[in-house]
């Protein structure tokens, strides 16, 4: 980023400062997204007087943003691509203060640019924390969502000693198991369990992938949810807290992210 990056926000600062200044101009632009509505719609979707809704439209048909017409208030063109890009921040900004001490304390740097510019997906995201009397209360909660899943997809620079079991058993009923994991971590995991690794990669359900750069994240994702652990700043991983979501957007991320890190790993074949 430089002076150049630095000159656009010159060009549209009004337009920026007119639009975000007012919670009405904001809930109107969103609002409209899905289609148009009547200032009587607005007015009771958002609290406020006719006059207000009607003020506030002035202001956004000036700036071409919005167009009366008589069925009600229509986004432009330029208005819906705007009121997207607004209502995507919005959201990211909501994830963020949700679980503020969460972000503020935890390293990102795992999360490729792309995969965070959709943070806004993890909206629904629940914190699963151990505390000192439940020192296990993150992984018991794991091991009970796990249990059942048919399609278990997971990148870790970590292994935890249960872990190894807990695929075995996967596995075993049939559930397809796909895994990303560090250098270190594999050759760690064959070393320690080498009979249960001899037996796993003869499976057709059970693929291991190496990916050769360090990891900076963890997360497994099934057909039913996420779960995504992050490293604190101070570089130490941080076991004790589990971000959780059920939610049908932030399970698509965390396939595409899973994919992302696929495609630039290898793969474990028999006689490795």
């Amino acid at each position: 980023m430089g002076r150049k990056e630095y000159s656009m926000y010159e060009n549209i600062g009004d337009l920026l400062k007119l639009i975000t200044s007012s919670g009405v101009r904001v809930k109107m632009m969103i609002g409209l997204i899905d289609g148009p509505k009547t200032s009587g719609q607005l007015r009771n979707e958002i609290g406020v007087s006719s006059s207000t809704v009607i003020h506030a439209a002035r202001d956004l048909e000036r700036e071409k943003l919005l167009a009366e017409m008589e069925d009600g208030y229509h986004l432009t063109s330029v208005g819906r691509v705007i009121s997207s890009k607004l209502y995507d921040m919005i959201r990211t900004m909501t994830v963020l203060e949700k679980s503020k001490d969460f972000w503020l304390t935890h390293d990102v740097g795992g999360i490729p640019k792309e995969f965070l510019d959709r943070i806004n997906e993890l909206e629904d995201m629940e914190i699963v924390r151990s505390t000192p009397t439940d020192v296990i209360k993150a992984l018991s909660y794991y091991i009970k969502l796990v249990r059942n899943v048919k399609n278990l997809e997971g990148v870790s620079p970590i292994m935890h000693p249960d872990f190894p079991k807990i695929i075995e058993r996967l596995v075993d009923r049939g559930a397809t198991v796909k895994l990303v994991l560090t250098k270190e971590i594999f050759e760690m995991g064959k070393k320690k369990h080498s009979h249960l690794f001899k037996e796993l990669i003869n499976k057709e359900n059970f693929e291991v992938w190496i990916y050769e750069k360090p990891i900076r994240v963890a997360f497994t994702v099934t057909e039913e949810f996420l779960s995504l652990a992050l490293f604190h700043i101070d570089g130490n991983f941080d076991s004790n807290n589990d971000l959780i979501s059920k939610n049908k957007g932030a399970i698509n991320w965390g396939r595409e992210l899973f994919k992302y890190y696929q495609k630039q790993s290898h793969r474990v074949r028999e006689g490795t």
